[in-house]
């Protein structure tokens, strides 16, 4: 049995994991730790400790991290300061590499957003953007439904996620040094990360598996799920 560990994005909490999980191979303990409600970190690092607290806590000595988005950049962290932890990693719609400018320029306007307005607000403008206008034209009321669940996510919690993205380091250079498999899950209608740019991550794996989605923007877990989870199965089978 394995342990795998699934982190959340950003403008998300963990209740988007056990639904696709049921999809997995129950063989192995799945894990899904929770940082929405977090409101006192304020790098990636921080958050990467946090994790490893949460690991102890739970006895959890090896791991395979799988990390969407926000919650891939607090994995591959992770994964550079304790990796004698990590038997694999994850990285599904998310990258290793440090905000670009215009980036950079985009999180300050999300906490100038986010200072003079609520989190429903932001969470409503926000979340929707995560999937295709086919799946928002098809499932207009679950959008709505997760809209809700996740303007419960504390405003003082998303900014701090929001500065801790800003500021994060690029693992570009560190990547070649991983010697445990990692899978990238990209979709090429994706607008929060560029799937080109991603593809010049992977050749720089010593063990890359990557699953390429036409017709999929950000959320895969729910845009299509059975393709992602036969995918991460024979991953983790492989471990």
């Amino acid at each position: 049995m394995k342990n795998i560990v699934f982190l959340h994005g950003f403008g998300e909490n963990a209740s988007i994991w056990p639904e696709f999980t049921k999809l997995l191979d129950s063989k192995n303990h799945y894990c899904f730790p929770d940082f929405s409600q977090k409101k006192d970190c304020f790098s990636i690092p921080e958050y990467a400790d946090w994790l490893k607290n949460y690991l102890d806590k739970k006895k959890i000595n090896e791991a395979v991290i799988i990390g969407h988005s926000m919650g891939g950049y607090i994995a591959i962290e992770f994964c550079h300061k304790y990796p004698e932890k990590v038997l694999g990693l994850g990285l599904f719609h998310s990258s290793v590499a440090a905000d670009s400018e215009e980036k950079k320029e985009n999180r300050d306007k999300t906490i100038q957003f986010l200072i003079k307005h609520d989190t429903n607000l932001f969470i409503k403008h926000f979340y929707p953007n995560m999937f295709t206008e086919e799946f928002k034209a098809n499932n207009n009321e679950f959008i709505q439904k997760n809209i809700e669940e996740f303007s419960k996510i504390p405003n003082e919690a998303l900014l701090a996620a929001t500065l801790a993205m800003k500021s994060r380091q690029s693992h570009l250079e560190g990547l070649p040094d991983f010697e445990f498999p990692i899978f990238q899950i990209l979709g090429q209608q994706d607008t929060f990360v560029n799937y080109k740019d991603a593809l010049e991550q992977t050749v720089k794996m010593q063990k890359p598996n990557l699953l390429l989605l036409d017709n999929i923007c950000h959320a895969g877990m729910f845009e299509s799920p059975q393709i992602c989870a036969q995918f991460i199965n024979s991953f983790l089978t492989s471990i």
